[in-house]
């Protein structure tokens, strides 16, 4: 299977994240409704910590591998290549199975932690997704590092699409035995998904690695350069994950400060959790592969000291990303209620995600510069600037939520707050450490004008599609269209998209 170019490698990634994002909130559309805002917040609550252990056990080594196999791919050391693949397919596998026996045993304790312990059952249902993920990781980040996106972006495609099918199946079977059995069953889905992926990912590297080549012995030089790569990303990952821990028991902590009731403090989180954070999540989940695509560029670049193609990349994916992430952030915006309509019959966290939509830009950037510093060895200066902008927004988050006149909004503007400080700290640092200079008229104004007029077509088109074709998915879909396809067309002939920059960016 042949390598993409950096554009390419791109689509093909952000194509079967949309697929699986849409495919992810086609599954929480009937799980709304079976489920409600407390079994949603069980099922989160779950979720969340499956992730915190999984992001303990891999946190650095997708990373550590793809960069290493990117290194020593740009150096034609194929050898060494397979024996990297080889080395942390091991090491994974071993924390993946440790992760999964530990997530089980400590399940009741770590849902109590959470203030949630009808959730015990589902986060024992998920622990075995810890390993397959794990296993796979090894394989998934060789693809990543080589630059070959397709069986990525099949693994990716098919866990989604079991993890709708089984997760929907189990939780209507389960909805006979109570909230906490259907949230567990709905959680199983995910497992099953993993499992699928893993195999994927692992028949694919075979295949595509048919032929014999004597694979290099300098196993301690490799596990070396693994773990130095790795640990300083796995403690950035703890740290990380502590913070949005102590984030969401802030929350609501601070909720039933501000004078709710426990009722209703779940009831607000489960649709802040569940409603307005996963509409907000879809677009940065589909342009983190943005990220992931310019990673072999990046390291390949910065192996051969060849840091002028460094630079040209990234200020290419700034552009691209800032591009993509404009028209997401104006149809969360203007039409939030339609949005969560749309997908979720339900419009009571619209204010919510109004209110979160700006941040998707700042979230997207912040993403991209942090693979990008980290892609050329810069991965300090980014961890410094995720905590402390982290524990700023812990502060505020507190502050603001227990107030009744904030309650759950206090924790959005604690969130936007921090991402836009994070932005512009991050920017701050590339620029010092790559000399990255940035075009204010081409990255900024003509970017803004074109999503000014994307904002004019849906609002002057809104009202009269709904009047004609009635509230609902379809009049949603025509406004929003029309009105991407009006951004994009400002964008051309403002000259914020050059035809010939685009042509460029294909052969990277």
């Amino acid at each position: 299977m042949a390598k993409q170019s950096f554009i390419t490698g791109a689509a093909i990634l952000m194509t079967a994240n949309a697929i699986s994002k849409i495919l992810g909130a086609v599954f929480k559309i009937p799980l709304t409704y079976i489920l409600a805002e407390e079994g949603m917040a069980i099922y989160n609550t779950a979720f969340q910590v499956y992730i915190m252990f999984l992001s303990f056990i891999i946190s650095g080594f997708p990373f550590a591998v793809s960069r290493t196999v990117a290194r020593t791919e740009a150096l034609s050391l194929h050898a060494r290549t397979r024996k990297t693949v080889k080395i942390s397919a091991i090491c994974l596998s071993a924390a993946g199975f440790l992760g999964s026996a530990a997530l089980y045993f400590s399940a009741p304790y770590l849902a109590e932690a959470m203030r949630e312990p009808d959730a015990c059952f589902a986060i024992r249902i998920i622990s075995p997704s810890v390993f397959f993920v794990a296993l796979g990781t090894a394989y998934k980040s060789y693809f990543q590092g080589v630059s070959n996106m397709i069986p990525v972006a099949l693994s990716q495609v098919a866990e989604a699409f079991i993890k709708l099918a089984a997760g929907f199946a189990f939780a209507l079977y389960c909805v006979q035995f109570g909230v906490p059995e259907t949230a567990a069953g709905a959680v199983g889905g995910v497992t099953i998904g993993e499992l699928l992926a893993t195999v994927i990912l692992i028949a694919g590297y075979f295949l595509s690695c048919r032929g014999k080549i004597k694979e290099d012995t300098d196993c301690g030089g490799i596990v070396k350069e693994l773990f130095a790569a790795a640990l300083p990303l796995l403690a950035v990952s703890v740290a990380g994950n502590a913070l949005s821990m102590a984030e969401t028991a802030v929350t609501r902590v601070s909720l039933l400060k501000s004078g709710l009731s426990e009722e209703e403090a779940r009831f607000l989180y489960g649709a802040y959790t569940g409603y307005a954070q996963t509409v907000f999540h879809l677009p940065s989940g589909i342009l983190a592969t943005i990220g992931v695509s310019i990673l072999p560029l990046i390291a390949g670049a910065a192996v051969r000291g060849d840091m002028l193609r460094a630079r040209r990349v990234t200020i290419a994916a700034l552009r691209l990303t800032l591009l993509l992430s404009l028209p997401c952030a104006v149809v969360m915006y203007m039409m939030p209620e339609e949005l969560l309509n749309a997908l979720f019959h339900n419009a009571a966290s619209a204010d919510m995600l109004r209110l979160m939509a700006p941040c998707i830009i700042p979230l997207c950037l912040v993403m991209l510069m942090t693979s990008v510093m980290q892609s050329a060895g810069k991965i300090g200066a980014p961890f410094a600037v995720m905590i402390v902008c982290s524990l700023a927004r812990l502060v505020l988050c507190g502050s603001l939520a227990s107030m009744p006149e904030f309650n759950i909004y206090g924790a959005v503007i604690a969130f936007g707050a921090g991402e836009f400080a994070a932005m512009f700290a991050d920017y701050a640092v590339l620029k010092r450490y790559m000399g990255i200079r940035l075009k204010f008229a081409d990255i900024f104004i003509k970017p803004a004008f074109s999503a000014a007029v994307m904002s004019a077509v849906i609002y002057l088109s809104r009202t009269a599609v709904e009047a004609r074709m009635g509230e609902g998915i379809v009049s949603f879909c025509i406004v929003a269209g029309a009105a991407c396809l009006a951004y994009f067309a400002a964008l051309s002939l403002s000259g914020g998209a050059d035809v010939k920059e685009m042509r460029k960016l294909l052969k990277m």
